[in-house]
């Protein structure tokens, strides 16, 4: 090791800022983000939009500088939502809402009772199964395995399900040509023969939602910037009986880039460079968001030194993991090397590109950008009625933001 950089790495060591993190902080923006008044940040009741004027609320708090006037960045978006109750029965005993059935987010609207008919392997009868127009199919079958089949048009599809049911809103961007449902397969019988159900949709060609960005004034590159990226958004409701809380996707990433707006606003940690940090819509239906300010961007991208992108920061038992890191290796290599003189956290793992949260558009532009999510057993619900903000442990909470804040010095 050289003599400099064992000085910086002493240095690093010893330096202890009587401003830190504030977990209690994190705590309670994560339980405001996650109670039943934001009707799950999504998409009926403008969730989205009640938790955006939360988060433009704290960044007026600490003092963050806008882009715009309001800190928001519009924009619209198609999507499907189930404002209404939804009602399903089996041969007339009815299901549980979340826990028993869940209804795809392209589904149409729909209401009657209808047969269902069985299939569960790729061999049938084509006699038997020529007219479906009016049933449901039942099937364990994978997609591909069901497409293989060129089965004439049916009413809908119950997709039977060992596990946990999970929802996702990535595909109501368009409303389906039939109804589609997840079931428990310990909640249908296999003898069972009709179904009933109504559920009424809403379908928004232009829902109007919004990103929210706030950012520090650096105190000597005021026109160069690190980037601390969240989404917001999460499910919804599903009907009026479910909603999803979303607390460690993506309260959790939420709660951290807020609270280190309220670090860096502190004069003294403001920092040299400017920092930017921007929580993002839509990001559920598809990476809408990030997408459109890259797209659409506020300041030149070429002005972005790095990007950090936080999206299911909850856990971290058994460390965090660095999507991107693989190309961006002298920024991961810098985080291994704090870690390690530090002794955060338990591991920080390599993961190679992937563009599977916000960091990905602006990387297809250019802009040098990772995503890091925390890993544990102590945090397993994702997409569930059940990630709610007194199951979220943020055992490695402090450590991470520790970590990143050690990064933006020392890169």
């Amino acid at each position: 090791m050289t003599l400099k950089k064992y000085l910086f790495l002493f240095l690093l060591s010893v330096s202890i800022s009587v401003f830190s993190q504030d977990k209690n902080y994190a705590l309670g923006l994560i339980n405001k983000l996650a109670s039943p008044e934001m009707f799950g940040r999504g998409y009926v009741n403008k969730g989205e939009k009640i938790a955006a004027k939360y988060i433009r609320k704290e960044f007026k708090k600490n003092g963050l500088k806008s882009f715009s006037n309001n800190y928001f960045q519009k924009f619209l978006f198609s999507i499907n939502t189930f404002p209404e109750p939804i009602f399903v029965s089996i041969d007339g005993k009815e299901l549980k809402s979340g826990t028993e059935f869940l209804i795809e987010c392209s589904s149409p609207a729909i209401a009657g009772t209808y047969g269902l008919v069985w299939i569960n392997n790729t061999k049938i009868n084509t006699e038997e199964h020529h007219n479906l127009s009016n049933k449901f199919i039942v099937t364990n079958l994978k997609q591909k395995e069901l497409a293989d089949l060129d089965l004439p048009k049916f009413k809908g599809i119950i997709k039977l399900n060992e596990k946990k049911l999970w929802w996702h809103v990535s595909n109501g961007r368009r409303q389906g040509d039939f109804v589609s449902l997840k079931i428990k397969t310990d909640a249908i019988p296999p003898e069972a023969s009709n179904i009933t159900i109504s559920a009424q949709n809403k379908f928004f060609d232009d829902y109007k939602t919004q990103n929210v960005i706030g950012y520090i004034e650096g105190k000597i590159y005021p026109d160069s910037f690190f980037v601390f990226t969240a989404h917001y958004d999460h499910l919804g409701r599903m009907g009026t009986q479910t909603y999803f809380p979303g607390a460690n996707d993506n309260a959790s990433g939420t709660a951290m880039i807020i609270d280190l707006a309220r670090y860096y606003s502190i004069p003294e940690n403001r920092p040299d460079y400017s920092i930017v940090f921007m929580a993002f819509s839509g990001e559920e239906a598809g990476l809408i968001g990030s997408t459109y300010f890259a797209n659409n961007p506020l300041f030149p991208l070429k002005n972005i030194k790095f990007l950090i992108n936080l999206d299911m920061v909850g856990s971290g038992s058994d460390g965090i993991t660095v999507v991107n890191s693989s190309i961006f290796a002298k920024a991961y290599n810098l985080l291994v090397a704090i870690n390690n003189n530090k002794q955060y956290l338990k591991e920080v793992k390599k993961r190679g590109e992937a563009c599977n949260s916000d960091h990905c558009p602006f990387y297809k532009k250019g802009v040098p950008a990772v995503f890091i999510y925390t890993r544990g057993k102590e945090c397993s619900e994702y997409h569930t009625p059940d990630d709610k903000a007194e199951n979220l442990p943020l055992t490695e909470y402090d450590d991470l933001f520790r970590l990143l804040t050690d990064f933006i010095l020392a890169f």
